[in-house]
Order: structure tokens, then C-alpha cells, then sequence
């Protein structure tokens, strides 16, 4: 029996469930899942993307003191649902930089 990838599951779900699934969107999703669910998502933007906390400030409308403490503590890490709002909106402005 041959291995199964994490390719070849999108293209196993549209088989069995005919449900339309894309692809590269489910790839998107789950990319930013993953750096979601990190132990240090700010840190791994920043090396990804190049977003500083001066980026996230701009996006969110945040104070610079509580952006740059979620930057460098982990203790004062926002709550799941924010930093999956983070990671969202800042994959968004990394997505226009690369048009540009």
C-alpha cells in the first residue's frame, strides 16, 4: 500500500465527499494554522514575513507597549482567537507587499 502524503489528502476529500475543495487555499489555511498554533507566532511572523511590531500596531489600532510585549514575553501572549486574527491580518499585508 503506498504512503499517504499531505498532498494527497485534499484530492482523497474531493473524491469521496465530491465536496469542491481548493487546494492551495486549504495549503493557505493550514500554513497559517501553523504558525498560529506556534509557541512563539509573533517571533515566527517576523522571520516569515518580516512583520515588526510597528506593522501589527498599524494593522490592529493597538498600543505600541501591549503589541511589543506580545513580541517579547511570552507570558503576555494575547488569546488564542486574537493571535489567529493577527495571524490572518498580517498575512494579508505580507500578501500586498509581495504584489507591490
Amino acid at each position: 500500500m503506498p504512503k499517504v502524503t499531505r498532498d494527497d489528502i485534499p484530492n482523497w476529500f474531493q473524491r469521496k465527499t465530491g465536496f469542491d475543495v481548493d487546494v492551495e487555499e486549504l495549503k493557505k489555511a493550514v500554513e497559517l494554522d501553523r504558525i498560529a498554533c506556534a509557541d512563539e507566532p509573533m517571533k515566527l511572523m517576523r522571520e516569515l514575513w518580516g512583520i515588526t511590531p510597528r506593522d501589527c500596531e498599524k494593522l490592529l489600532g493597538a498600543p505600541s507597549r501591549t503589541v511589543e510585549q506580545w513580541f517579547h514575553t511570552k507570558s503576555t501572549r494575547p488569546a488564542s482567537w486574537v493571535v489567529r486574527l493577527i495571524v490572518e491580518k498580517c498575512a494579508k499585508l505580507h500578501e500586498e507587499r509581495l504584489r507591490k
